[in-house]
């Protein structure tokens, strides 16, 4: 069997941490680290060596923009593939129904900041400058094709995909 890749996912949302988590570990195929505090993210990173990193944009404290900056500035971290993950809405979980609800352009959300304008996955991690984009709300089986597509891209092309432009 093959050996499971390391995710670290830095997300805010403790609920969707642990939704990823649980359904991407179910897959056999990863183990899934979660970091829900941003001003922890690079030490979680550095810690944990991981695949592949999925960011979210829009947080408390920090934006997900700025940890991929610093984690593109730091010779141990500025290889490892980033996965921008975001939306502008949230993950909620009804107790009651005992199932998660997507809702788009909350108010916590919308206070949080401007995302870019631009469309399609391939603008978006151009414009973050990762290698990849997956708008929320995502299905377990999307998300985990294109952490197996960056994770080809990245062994397959070495630097090409990696940076999207910049200092580096």
């Amino acid at each position: 069997m093959a050996e499971k890749k390391k995710i670290v996912m830095i997300d805010d949302e403790e609920d969707l941490c642990f939704m990823v988590k649980t359904n991407l570990e179910e897959t056999g195929n990863y183990e899934v680290v979660t970091q829900t505090d941003p001003q922890q993210a690079e030490n979680t990173i550095r810690q944990e060596k991981p695949d592949v990193v999925l960011m979210d944009v829009v947080m408390p404290g920090r934006k997900g923009t700025e940890v991929v900056a610093a984690l593109k500035k730091d010779p141990e971290t500025k290889k490892i593939p980033i996965i921008m993950v975001s939306g502008k809405g949230e993950m909620v979980f009804n107790k009651g129904k005992d199932e998660f609800k997507w809702v788009p352009n909350s108010k916590i959300v919308k206070d949080r900041g401007e995302l870019p304008d631009a469309r399609g996955a391939e603008a978006l991690a151009e414009a973050y400058h990762v290698n990849d984009y997956v708008s929320k709300p995502f299905t377990t089986d999307l998300l985990a094709q294109v952490i197996e597509d960056v994770l080809k891209a990245t062994k397959k092309g070495g630097e090409e995909k990696s940076s999207g432009g910049g200092e580096g």
